[in-house]
């Protein structure tokens, strides 16, 4: 007989489907923010932001799955290596979202 999965399958599952699916969202929204074309540089082609897009959200897909596949086995990780998926997701979310909206020319204007 199959044991139930446990309780705290929902606390490890959700968080992380959660920062995925929201970082994924802001990925393909951002495609149509319209770029600064600089003076004394040309514009940059209109689908600059699809590479970083595609990298930074292939890679938030690792530690989403280590946390997915865990939470739906009957084995528990350990903690460390729990915080660890959780900082790197993070962490991709954070650098990747930078990179994907500095990179066709979207500055925030100082005056």
């Amino acid at each position: 007989m199959k044991d139930p999965p446990r309780r705290s399958a929902r606390r490890d599952l959700l968080p992380a489907l959660a920062i995925l699916l929201g970082v994924w969202l802001l990925f393909w929204g951002a495609q149509g923010i319209p770029t600064l074309c600089a003076l004394a540089n040309p514009c940059p082609a209109p689908d600059v932001r699809v590479a970083p897009a595609i990298l930074f959200g292939a890679l938030m897909l690792i530690p989403a799955l280590v946390l997915i596949i865990a939470a739906l086995s009957n084995r528990r990780l350990p903690g460390a290596l729990r915080v660890t998926c959780y900082v790197v997701l993070v962490m991709l979310a954070i650098v990747g979202a930078g990179a994907v909206l500095f990179s066709g020319g979207f500055s925030i204007p100082l005056f």
